[in-house]
């Protein structure tokens, strides 16, 4: 018989607590024969909470106790479907929540916390979580960093992506830009394609986010991007500061090509990833906003002479065009599907675009005085600005390791929002573990060794055991 231990990190919630301790009793005796305890890790000081050191003190309470699993487990999610039982490999358990008016929430794929299963020897392994996140966010990418490091079993999830073999455009972040003419009015059907590989997220710790501008129109506040969360979103202002806006799940850096459909006339944007459509927004009145609408449009930033958020990109762009018409599903698959690399119209079965093109720019067709050359015939030649001219190659598949899923439901406890919210974030602290995660620990720059398990340090306070419940109170 395998024996659990329930971890719960806890300060100042008594009542949810006491709910969560009423629920659990009831929902174990879906297994009675699983031997369980619950152990919860409350901190007692004043110093922003640090669920990691907590959870690594309940780890060692339990693995002292002779546990053969672990659950670590949020005090304000309760199992409403799901099992509890043992797992040879580490699984991520919160992964289906109750939709109320209140509360909706959807996991992202490399999503590692809320109610997390691991067995002993595996925890053990990775040297537990990390001592250093404190307030809100973080320790759970830590954690997955550490699993993939340590090479537990993951889920393989495989991405497919544009083959390259060939000169591309590099953008470094700070002051690269292509200037391009623009002629786009959004009076009639448009349609943006750009195909581009980011560079991993690096963060400035002087902007509340990091956000990377593939390309962007000033003015009409139109541009795609991708930010320090790993989401890409497209968005467009109407009058009156109203926001159409499209996000996708996470998604590493990858080899990317998408699409940019705008219908006014139908109002409807639609947004297409790789070739499969990731969503849509409408709107129903006002119009697309026209504010000092600049004379150009911009390839890796979303304008680079503005002060506060000009969005520099990091990476390769390799081509860019833009239709005048909306693009159908069809053309989008086969546009994106070009694995040889072609220009638009030379793509079987997509000649006609050839008389939809407004302009068009591939990475290899460059002249001597720095301009990148509009291949539609429409003579909007591009500038570039601080643009490196490199060589890049990416095959047609990534395969990253993710989390196991176990299916269960849960109901959340109504709380207080931690990390980002409206545009700011609740505790500066979380973007101070964002910073921390993606400039050292995803760069290798951190030592997990000697960040742990082994020199987790905290004052135990007081120790009460009542029956299967156990009670550890800590100064961190």
């Amino acid at each position: 018989m395998s024996k659990l231990a329930i971890i719960v990190p806890y300060r100042n919630r008594k009542t949810q607590l006491r709910k969560f301790l009423h629920h659990m009793k009831n929902y174990m005796l879906n297994f009675p024969w699983i031997k369980y305890e619950i152990i919860v890790v409350e901190q007692q000081d004043r110093k922003r909470f640090n669920r990691g050191k907590l959870l690594n003190a309940g780890f060692l309470v339990a693995e002292g106790n002779g546990a053969h699993y672990v659950i670590f487990h949020d005090v304000d999610l309760l199992p409403i479907d799901g099992s509890y039982q043992y797992s040879d490999k580490p699984l991520q358990l919160a992964n289906k929540f109750e939709v109320t008016d209140e509360f909706r929430r959807t996991i992202q794929r490399d999503y590692f916390g809320g109610v997390t299963l691991f067995p002993i020897e595996d925890f053990r392994k990775i040297n537990g979580y990390s001592n250093k996140y404190v307030g809100w966010g973080f320790e759970d990418n830590d954690l997955l960093y550490r699993c993939r490091e340590t090479g537990l079993e993951l889920e393989d999830y495989i991405y497919s992506t544009p083959s390259l073999n060939k000169q591309s455009l590099y953008f470094d972040g700070k002051s690269s830009y292509v200037k391009i003419p623009n002629r786009i009015s959004f009076v009639r059907p448009v349609s943006f394609a750009v195909s581009f590989y980011p560079d991993k997220i690096f963060c400035n710790p002087d902007l509340i986010t990091d956000e990377y501008a593939i390309f962007g129109i000033p003015g009409y506040d139109l541009n795609l991007s991708f930010n320090s969360f790993s989401t890409y979103k497209f968005e467009l202002f109407l009058v009156n500061d109203v926001t159409l806006s499209i996000t996708t799940e996470f998604t590493p850096n990858i080899p990317v090509r998408v699409v940019v459909t705008i219908d006014p006339k139908k109002r409807l944007i639609e947004l297409y990833f790789n070739g499969k459509k990731i969503g849509n927004a409408d709107w129903d009145k006002y119009h697309i906003r026209k504010y000092n609408v600049e004379e150009f449009l911009y390839l890796g930033a979303a304008a680079p002479g503005r002060k506060e958020k000009p969005k520099h990109f990091k990476g390769h762009i390799d081509s860019f065009s833009v239709f005048k018409k909306t693009l159908t599903r069809s053309e989008v698959k086969k546009l994106s599907s070009n694995y040889y690399d072609k220009k638009p119209e030379e793509i079987e079965g997509l000649e006609h675009l050839k008389e939809d093109l407004a302009c068009s720019y591939d990475s290899r067709y460059i002249d001597n005085n720095d301009n990148l050359i509009d291949l539609s015939g429409n003579k909007l030649t591009g500038k570039l600005h601080n643009v490196e001219i490199k060589d890049i190659k990416t095959e047609g598949s990534y395969n990253f390791k993710m989390p196991y899923r176990r299916p269960c439901t849960y109901k959340m406890l109504k709380h207080s929002e931690g990390g980002y919210k409206d545009g700011y974030w609740v505790d500066w602290r979380s973007r101070e573990n964002q910073i921390y995660f993606h400039s050292l620990v995803e760069k290798g720059l951190s030592n997990l060794e000697n960040d742990g398990l082994n020199n987790s340090k905290y004052k135990i306070l007081d120790f009460v055991s009542n029956n299967n419940i156990k009670t550890l109170k800590i100064r961190t």
